[in-house]
């Protein structure tokens, strides 16, 4: 990232703070959601200053966002008056020598974000998707930034995209199969270094509630970035409504509290895909020293990690081991 560019992400930073100050329509919204949200956006607009490109169908993807958070029109353009502004004054102090280069830049991206915005705001208003395979996608509020790069990643018509804000982070609907957009989603969360929830159906309704029970179980974890289905909370979701449950998959987990690094090491496999050296990678560890550790995990255990139904067991022990605890810290 070039020295302007730099000055660029840390005057995005202070984007969301004077919307919300200066705007009724922005002060309502979750300040998480909309830190995230307008941080990457502003970024994403001041670097086409400098390199060009196309800005438009992120920007009626913004459109559609702030229809879906109850933001006004006129606020929405408001705002974009606001950057132009902003980033005009920023440019004085940061750049003096790029000013009269720079300028008619802003006025002219001002005009092209404006316009494809509105265009949004306006499908937003039009109303459903079409017919057919839908798939969700939802990111938790420490995440939320990562949805807005999605027209980037996603080659879909702007009327096959709609965006819908749940208390616990935004959601994205495609009017797409999952096998259609599957990489690009991967992509983006690799990208964006988020956890994305993702979920395949046909009924809008049914998808977000879906998205929304991944997203109340999913921040009880310590997820590695990556697009995880919603059935992958499924056996959580049934063990903490049983109490039995609860107590038989976590007593699997028993013979391993003394030994913490058993603990994380079976972790590490899990999350690196039952690979050694993902594992290793992960940990900092020879794969030797990975392979000694899970057999005394079997050994302790008296389970088979070369077995799906005991790999899956001690999968769920330790998602919900993960559940009770809270989420982690490191």
């Amino acid at each position: 990232m070039g020295a302007l560019q730099r000055t660029f992400w840390s005057w995005a930073e202070t984007m969301a703070w004077h919307y919300a100050r200066e705007i009724p329509d922005y002060a309502r919204l979750d300040t998480r959601v909309l830190e995230r949200d307008v941080v990457v956006v502003s970024f994403e607009y001041l670097r086409a200053l400098e390199e060009g490109g196309d800005v438009e169908n992120l920007a009626l993807a913004v459109g559609q966002r702030r229809r879906s958070q109850g933001v006004s029109l006129p606020a929405l353009l408001r705002a974009y008056r606001l950057w132009a502004k902003d980033t005009l004054e920023a440019l004085k102090t940061s750049a003096p020598s790029r000013v009269v280069e720079l300028a008619p830049r802003v006025l002219e991206l001002l005009d092209r974000v404006s316009e494809a915005s509105a265009r949004g705001y306006q499908l937003a208003l039009e109303g459903a998707l079409p017919r057919g395979p839908l798939t969700g996608v939802a990111a938790q509020l420490a995440d939320a930034g990562s949805l807005v790069l999605a027209p980037r990643y996603l080659r879909l018509p702007p009327e096959g995209m709609a965006y819908a804000q749940a208390p616990l982070g935004p959601l994205l609907f495609l009017a797409a199969p999952l096998v259609e957009v599957e990489e690009a989603l991967r992509s983006l969360a690799r990208q964006s270094r988020a956890v994305l929830w993702v979920e395949e159906g046909t009924k809008l309704s049914e998808l977000q509630a879906d998205l929304e029970e991944a997203l109340g179980l999913g921040h009880l974890l310590s997820l590695p970035p990556g697009l995880y289905p919603t059935r992958f909370l499924w056996p959580l979701a049934m063990a903490l409504e049983s109490p039995k449950g609860r107590d038989r998959l976590l007593r699997l987990l028993a013979p391993l509290e003394a030994h913490p690094e058993l603990l994380r090491t079976l972790e590490a496999y899990l999350q690196a895909r039952l690979s050694l050296k993902g594992a290793a990678r992960r940990l900092e560890l020879h794969p030797n020293t990975i392979l000694y550790r899970l057999h005394k995990v079997e050994e302790l255990t008296g389970l088979r990690l070369d077995r799906v139904e005991d790999l899956s067991l001690l999968g769920m022990a330790l998602q919900l081991r993960q559940a009770m605890e809270g989420p982690s810290l490191a």
